[in-house]
């Protein structure tokens, strides 16, 4: 496990890496890397894309700030691990703009450690689920932006490979999916995945393909009550609350 640790504070630097170590090797993580950095700037001197598997920074910093220091990240690596560290948690917004995955709340301890650590397995384990379809085909469930049925054959539209078509009824597909509370069906046929909304139009979502998908206006309210549900608890969870 490759881990950036990004911190102004020289102290709170060499504590937090120390304590970082600290767990990996109680919990057993045998091949593992803690770079530390005093500075964003320092940090992006050196990176390189997919070269951490986790980042941890400090929000408050002289010069580049963490959450301008994440959305420079998050424009060229949509995947690694984005955890801040800080003494408030008043740039909830912005943390979940960026896709940050925890906060961890100064002071830092063991056991807040041990819980950011134990959260992010669960995300890595969310992030790798699938479900196998009728005609033996996988789909990663988090690489699902919407799905789109017609002709009996049902359209996923994936970030990353190829889109895949299967031939199953909507009922039959949506109970493999819809599940999952990210899942919703807002049209005849359409299911979009929340995590996958790049905007919230009242009666639409732009979605991370670029494509507009409309809700039917029967289950408009429906769904924009679900959604907002959504950004509720994933703000909350990434507070730590």
């Amino acid at each position: 496990m490759k881990i950036a640790v990004i911190d102004d504070e020289k102290m709170e630097l060499s504590y937090l890496s120390e304590a970082i170590r600290g767990y990996l090797s109680e919990a057993g993580y045998l091949e593992n890397r803690v770079d530390t950095f005093q500075s964003a700037e320092e940090f992006f001197g050196v990176w390189e894309v997919q070269g951490y598997d986790l980042i941890l920074m400090d929000i408050y910093m002289d010069g580049l700030s963490g959450i301008d220091a994440a959305r420079r990240i998050r424009r060229l690596d949509a995947d690694v691990r984005l955890v801040f560290c800080t003494i408030s948690n008043g740039f909830a917004s912005e943390s979940y703009e960026v896709g940050a995955h925890y906060y961890l709340q100064k002071p830092v301890s063991k056991q807040r450690i041990s819980d950011m650590f134990k959260r992010l397995k669960m995300e890595e384990y969310e992030t790798g689920r699938f479900v196998i379809l009728p005609d033996g085909q996988h789909m990663v469930l988090r690489n699902i932006i919407y799905t789109e049925y017609g002709n009996h054959i049902v359209t996923v539209y994936n970030k990353k490979g190829e889109d895949i078509r299967t031939r199953i009824t909507q009922t039959e597909f949506e109970k493999l999916i819809c599940e999952y509370p990210y899942f919703w069906r807002c049209a005849k046929g359409i299911v979009v995945n929340f995590y996958e909304v790049e905007e919230f139009g009242g009666h639409f979502f732009e979605m991370s393909n670029g494509k507009k998908v409309y809700m039917s206006r029967r289950r408009e309210k429906e769904v924009q009550k679900a959604y907002m549900e959504f950004c509720f608890e994933q703000t909350r969870r990434e507070i730590g609350g």
